[in-house]
């Protein structure tokens, strides 16, 4: 199959986009259609696609023999909860990796597909930017964060329902899968916060401020988590930090300092953007960016509607205001960019041949002995 899923994917989501109404029961009906799609491709690559794949199998196969609290197993507590699933299921299936890999897609999809029915306006447009902005075709390998970073959506929806104790349940599970997760833990507040002038004021110190430190935060990062670990000396800042800077800066100028919602989004990306700052150090820096970034599929669709019934009390509104006409060239050219961002930044990315996972293969197109 090759290349050329991915691309199917994104053209099959738009399209069923257009023949599908994005309300009430067609919206349901897109919305279970595409996640099943998603699931299966997903759930079916060959377990061997990449590296990581082969990485995970190995230890997949070996927890079964060592016990739950094993310095193999539990770890010092370190992402206990990833190695207690794989054994778990391990157990149940008498080893097999595939049914693992399934199991992941689904949970992962199912949750992707709850969040995107309930809060995104355009749910076409989320699953474009789910899989143009890289998060889709992220978890073919890298399982364990993908994960997590789903399990913080369900955080998610316990900000905009206010409740705090299930957020830090939530949170703190998706970081007994993988530990960086808790740099989500501030998310709850960081998300309340009103957005207006003050708050972008406060941003802009904070980003500065922390861009300034930005040497001693990293060693104290590395000395805390990644002692075997070398960060390159680069402050480049890199062109998805210009992209989340841009989106901010869109975002302002369209919809002002108005939606309740939006404004909790806004606040996200804007976290998501201070640590991509330091990518130049090393990609663990984008991949702590992602636990916020993901949520930008609900942030570009929420550009695109009103917030009449979400709105703040006598808040500033947007600086522009777009036609129907005009609003929808927006559209075309944001899915025109991300197709572009999605074919030169994720498909044809400097990829090592062994976690090359463009060459897609369904687990029934390799023989049993590969």
């Amino acid at each position: 199959m090759g290349e050329s899923i991915y691309y199917i994917l994104v053209a099959v989501t738009i399209i069923l986009g257009f023949i599908f109404s994005q309300k009430k029961e067609s919206r349901k009906a897109y919305v279970v259609i595409t996640a099943i799609l998603h699931a299966l491709v997903s759930g079916f690559r060959y377990k061997f696609l990449t590296g990581d794949l082969i990485r995970y199998n190995t230890l997949f196969q070996d927890y079964r023999y060592f016990g739950w609290f094993s310095e193999d197993v539990f770890q010092e507590g370190r992402n206990f909860g990833f190695q207690w699933l794989m054994k778990a299921i391990c157990h149940i299936t008498d080893g097999d990796f595939q049914f693992f890999l399934l199991l992941i897609a689904v949970i992962i999809e199912i949750i992707v597909a709850i969040v995107i029915y309930k809060y995104s306006p355009l749910p076409w447009l989320s699953y474009a930017m789910w899989s143009c902005l890289g998060f889709y075709v992220f978890g073919f390998s890298a399982v364990k964060q993908s994960l997590s970073m789903a399990i913080l959506m369900l955080a998610y929806i316990c900000i905009i329902e206010k409740k705090p104790k299930q957020f830090v349940f939530w949170t703190l599970l998706a970081s007994a899968i993988h530990l960086p997760a808790l740099a989500f833990l501030p998310a709850y507040l960081i998300s309340k916060l009103r957005l207006n002038l003050k708050t972008l004021i406060g941003y802009a110190v904070s980003a500065i401020t922390i861009f300034a430190l930005r040497e001693p935060l990293v060693t104290a990062l590395q000395d805390a988590y990644y002692d075997d670990k070398e960060f390159a000396d680069d402050t480049f800042i890199g062109m998805r930090f210009i992209m989340m800077l841009l989106m901010l800066v869109v975002g302002a100028i369209m919809k002002g300092f108005r939606g309740k919602h939006f404004s909790s989004l806004f606040m996200l990306i804007g976290v998501a953007a201070i640590f991509q700052m330091f990518c130049g150090y090393d990609n663990v820096f984008t991949r702590l960016a992602d636990y916020y970034f993901q949520f930008v599929i609900l942030y570009i669709p929420m550009l695109f509607i009103n917030f009449e019934e979400d709105a703040y009390p006598l808040r500033m509104g947007p600086k522009i205001v777009f036609d129907e006409s005009m609003t929808k060239m927006l559209i075309v050219f944001l899915v025109a960019f991300g197709i572009w961002f999605y074919n030169n930044s994720i498909l044809l990315d400097d990829i090592i041949a062994v976690d090359d996972f463009t060459k897609y293969r369904f687990f029934w197109e390799v023989a049993p002995t590969q």
